[in-house]
């Protein structure tokens, strides 16, 4: 009887607990579907290119990006042969989708990881893929956020890293 009643406590103070915190630094808080990413200016993707790269606010060539910070990109579905300009619209995030990507060690050099065994990857970008929809703009497929890390030391990236990310290039409208 004691132990049912000990259980009973416990079921009733975790059930007041509060799990859905909304902390835009915290690393488990993604931006949810239904939210709104605003283009607030011209982007353009190179020619026969898929995406256009943002770090720390700024539209960067994919060899200038530090992959060790928390980087976007926006992506698009079709291929062209001359450049592609995205006018500024609004887009709903329509799906949300966080996966991890892979390296091993002998493509990168920056892993303070050592124990790892040589077979293992030791970086890891754990990505959230935000899928977009636009009616102005219906080829643009999604908007990627990455940071690649050690195995141990990576999580997602915060909703604020994401900002930092994009600048004042795009507004997000997170849904409440």
């Amino acid at each position: 009887m004691k132990y049912i009643t000990i259980f009973s406590l416990l079921m009733l103070v975790m059930s007041c607990t509060q799990n859905n915190i909304k902390d835009e630094n915290s690393y488990r808080y993604s931006i949810p579907a239904g939210s709104k990413l605003k283009l607030n200016q011209e982007i353009i993707i190179p020619s026969s290119l898929g995406r256009t790269f943002f770090q720390n606010g700024k539209v960067t060539k994919e060899k200038d990006i530090n992959i060790y910070y928390p980087h976007c990109s926006i992506t698009i579905n079709t291929l062209q042969k001359s450049d592609r300009i995205i006018s500024p619209t609004t887009f709903e995030i329509i799906k949300v989708v966080d996966d991890e990507e892979y390296a091993q060690g002998y493509i990168f050099y920056a892993s303070t990881d050592i124990q790892l065994a040589s077979d293992t990857p030791l970086i890891t970008g754990l990505v959230s893929y935000y899928y977009l929809k636009s009616l102005l703009e219906p080829d643009v497929r999604s908007l990627e956020c990455i940071q690649w890390n050690s195995l141990y030391e990576n999580n997602y990236l915060s909703i604020n890293e994401v900002r930092k990310s994009l600048g004042n290039i795009f507004t997000l409208t997170i849904l409440e």
